[in-house]
């Protein structure tokens, strides 16, 4: 999933459950938030719930990405990587091991 699917999501996620939170409250106190007298309140408030939606989704994505690279970089490079250094080190761990098992059968 591309980090942009998974803020999308985080926000989507957050949205609704800060909707549903509105909703509940205003049911709570016996408020109609679609009537007009106070839709503009209700309006303030779902653009406010949006606004920390994308926010917190964002600040959580961000902090999951941070972990990903760093678990990334310890660990062992690929060949399949995009980066061609992580190419590069991974051949040249090959190699490595190569040598020293063709060492290992030529002493034996």
């Amino acid at each position: 999933m591309s980090r942009r699917a998974r803020t999308a999501l985080y926000a989507g996620g957050a949205f609704a459950v800060m909707i549903l939170m509105i909703f509940l409250m205003a049911w709570q106190q016996g408020i109609n938030p679609l009537h007009p007298r106070t839709r503009m309140y209700w309006l303030a408030a779902v653009l406010a719930a949006l606004y920390i939606s994308i926010r917190g989704a964002v600040f959580i994505e961000r902090i999951q990405y941070r972990r990903e690279r760093k678990q990334a970089d310890d660990a062992p490079p690929s060949r399949l990587s995009n980066n061609i250094n992580d190419r590069m080190a991974a051949r040249k761990a090959r190699v490595e091991a190569a040598r020293k098992k063709a060492e290992q059968r030529g002493e034996r």
